[in-house]
Protein backbone atom coordinates (compact mmCIF):
# COMPACT_ATOMS: atom_id res chain seq x y z
CA UNK A 1 0.00 0.00 0.00
CA UNK A 2 1.30 3.53 -1.06
CA UNK A 3 1.97 5.67 1.49
CA UNK A 4 -0.22 9.11 2.08
CA UNK A 5 -0.82 11.92 4.42
CA UNK A 6 -3.88 10.27 5.57
CA UNK A 7 -1.75 6.75 7.26
CA UNK A 8 1.89 8.48 8.03
CA UNK A 9 1.99 12.50 7.73
CA UNK A 10 5.71 12.15 7.91
CA UNK A 11 5.63 10.85 4.24
CA UNK A 12 4.62 13.94 3.12
CA UNK A 13 6.82 16.27 5.24
CA UNK A 14 10.23 13.81 3.75
CA UNK A 15 8.39 14.59 0.01
CA UNK A 16 8.60 18.26 0.71
CA UNK A 17 12.18 18.29 2.15
CA UNK A 18 13.18 15.67 -1.00
CA UNK A 19 11.26 18.59 -3.20
CA UNK A 20 13.61 21.17 -2.04
CA UNK A 21 16.96 19.49 -1.94
CA UNK A 22 15.83 18.86 -5.44
CA UNK A 23 15.54 22.66 -6.84
CA UNK A 24 18.28 23.34 -4.71
CA UNK A 25 20.34 21.06 -6.83
CA UNK A 26 19.19 22.51 -10.17
CA UNK A 27 21.20 25.78 -9.09
CA UNK A 28 18.71 27.55 -10.24
CA UNK A 29 17.51 28.87 -6.62
CA UNK A 30 17.68 32.71 -6.49
CA UNK A 31 18.35 34.14 -2.68
CA UNK A 32 14.23 34.56 -2.06
CA UNK A 33 13.53 31.27 -2.76
CA UNK A 34 16.76 29.40 -0.80
CA UNK A 35 15.27 31.65 2.18
CA UNK A 36 11.75 30.21 1.34
CA UNK A 37 12.85 26.90 1.94
CA UNK A 38 14.55 27.33 4.71
CA UNK A 39 11.35 28.37 5.85
CA UNK A 40 9.36 25.60 4.61
CA UNK A 41 12.12 22.97 6.24
CA UNK A 42 11.65 24.52 9.48
CA UNK A 43 8.05 24.18 9.32
CA UNK A 44 8.28 21.02 8.62
CA UNK A 45 10.94 20.05 11.32
CA UNK A 46 8.34 22.18 13.69
CA UNK A 47 5.50 19.31 12.16
CA UNK A 48 7.60 16.24 12.96
CA UNK A 49 7.85 17.55 16.25
CA UNK A 50 4.70 18.45 16.85
CA UNK A 51 3.75 15.15 15.33
CA UNK A 52 5.69 13.07 17.82
CA UNK A 53 4.23 14.91 20.99
CA UNK A 54 1.21 14.33 19.88
CA UNK A 55 1.78 10.76 19.43
CA UNK A 56 3.07 10.43 23.12
CA UNK A 57 0.45 12.27 24.46
CA UNK A 58 -1.34 9.58 22.71
CA UNK A 59 0.41 6.86 23.88
CA UNK A 60 -0.09 8.50 27.35
CA UNK A 61 -4.00 8.97 27.59
CA UNK A 62 -4.13 5.08 26.42
CA UNK A 63 -2.02 4.11 28.97
CA UNK A 64 -4.08 6.47 31.53
CA UNK A 65 -7.62 5.20 30.14
CA UNK A 66 -5.94 1.25 30.19
CA UNK A 67 -5.53 1.35 33.92
CA UNK A 68 -8.23 3.16 34.75
CA UNK A 69 -10.30 0.83 33.18
CA UNK A 70 -8.81 -1.95 34.56
CA UNK A 71 -8.94 -0.28 37.71
CA UNK A 72 -12.83 0.37 37.59
CA UNK A 73 -15.63 -0.43 40.20
CA UNK A 74 -17.75 -3.66 38.75
CA UNK A 75 -21.09 -1.78 37.49
CA UNK A 76 -23.86 -2.06 40.10
CA UNK A 77 -21.55 -1.50 43.39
Amino acid sequence: MAQNTMTDPRHYLDEIRANTEKMRAQGKVTPTENALFGMIDGMAGLMTFTLEQMAEMRRRLDALEAAASAGAAPAGR
